[in-house]
């Protein structure tokens, strides 16, 4: 049976997202840049401002020399993390075989949905309708039978819309186009490629033989042969997670202060461990991200000996782990808290173990406290930790 794979980009997907919030920075050069330091580097440019020489990884004082009416817009994690938990769902309605790639970037296996759905390029067409209608973005989708080709294809396009690469025409696709498109190919490789063996175009590889590449790429060139002549049997697999429970809090205005953070912890700790104990489990290893203004993320893990879901034992472990994450003289913008390798508590007391290495919750308190939460709300009954702000 024939592949049909799909490719969605959206370019530039912070600034896509950013411009879809605030309408006064569409058809104008915008960048994402990491705090107010001029020697803050460029994370994410629009193709207006990349028109003026100006690239990721740039300091913002010389983008701000090149292009003079750039508009500088600080990074926003959860925008992105809504945007792309949209964009996952309006896809999955095509197909339930969905791979994120990056963010602004997913592959959908259309494979066997042809009576279904259709050929995958009418398919194609109402996916890009369905996002700029109801999400007012604006993407490119590759149609190919692999996905090394509908990546490509997805890129090759200049404006949004549909490229479609018919079945047994992925070679001749491919092969006029730079060495560059080919995944693995880097600075280093390319040099090699464009220098060394004055191979510039796809279809100049694909002319070789394994033997010959080998001389140059070593145990990279079979693959290398394999993806220059537009062959990729790698399939479409969707995230496969392990089950977890995860709190996320991004801060209204960026802190350093410790005593806030810790607040905002606990309270990530009391809907974590609430979520625990209505599962009728605990947890054996806990994972902290802090995040950053500047883009930089810090994680800390933690393995239980003891599976865990009272509020005060999991705070004592996520205060540990937030003094080793939290090192940095700069604001923190959000937290994030998961719980995972779930196994029933343990409820039979350790003999010998030191009382003050954890603190004590009953069983009684933390029932009634669940209790009233689920009642009143979370609001209704916190601990005092959680309640600077």
């Amino acid at each position: 049976m024939e592949r049909d794979i799909l490719h969605l980009s959206i370019p530039a997907f912070a600034i896509a997202l950013a411009r879809v919030v605030d309408s006064s920075l569409r058809e104008r050069p915008v960048a994402i840049i990491p705090g107010n330091s001029d020697r803050a580097l460029v994370q994410s440019v629009s193709s207006e401002a990349r028109r003026e020489g100006v690239f990721e990884g740039m300091p913002a004082f010389r983008a701000r020399r090149l292009c003079p009416a750039l508009i500088l817009v600080p990074p926003k994690p959860e925008l992105i993390a809504k945007g792309t938990q949209r964009l996952i769902e309006v896809s999955g309605r095509y197909s339930p075989i969905l791979e994120p790639n990056s963010h602004g970037r997913l592959f959908l296996d259309l494979t066997g949905c042809r009576r279904l759905l259709g050929p995958g390029r009418d398919v194609a067409a109402r996916l890009e309708r369905e996002i700029a209608t109801r999400l007012r973005l604006q993407g490119a989708i590759g149609v190919a039978g692999n996905k090394l080709v509908s990546r490509i294809a997805s890129g090759y396009l200049e404006k949004p819309g549909v490229c479609d690469v018919l079945h047994g025409a992925e070679r001749s696709f491919i092969g006029p186009l730079p060495v560059s498109v080919l995944p693995g190919i880097g600075q280093a490789r390319e040099l090699v490629l464009m220098q060394d063996l004055n191979l510039r175009r796809v279809e100049e590889v694909c002319a070789l033989s394994v033997a010959q590449l080998r001389l140059a790429f070593g145990p990279f060139a079979s693959l290398l042969h394999q993806r220059a002549c537009g062959l990729d049997p790698s399939p479409v697999q969707p995230p496969c997670r392990s089950p977890e429970v995860s709190e996320e809090a991004f801060l209204q205005i960026e802190e350093n202060n410790d005593q806030i953070l810790l607040a905002a912890l606990c309270r990530l700790v009391e809907g974590c461990g609430l979520k625990l104990r209505r599962m009728g489990t605990g947890t054996g290893r806990i994972t902290l991200s802090v995040n950053y203004t500047d883009g930089v993320s810090a994680q800390r893990t933690s393995t239980l000996p003891l599976a865990q879901n009272h509020d005060l034992v999991l705070f004592a472990i996520a205060e540990e782990l937030f003094e080793k994450a939290c090192q940095r003289r700069v604001r923190v913008k959000g937290l994030k808290l998961v719980c995972s390798r779930f196994s029933s508590e343990q409820r039979q007391m350790d003999l010998f173990a030191d009382p003050n290495t954890l603190p004590s919750c009953p069983s009684a308190l933390q029932a009634a406290l669940d209790g009233l939460r689920g009642k009143y709300g979370m609001a209704s009954v916190r601990w005092g930790r959680a309640m600077v702000s």
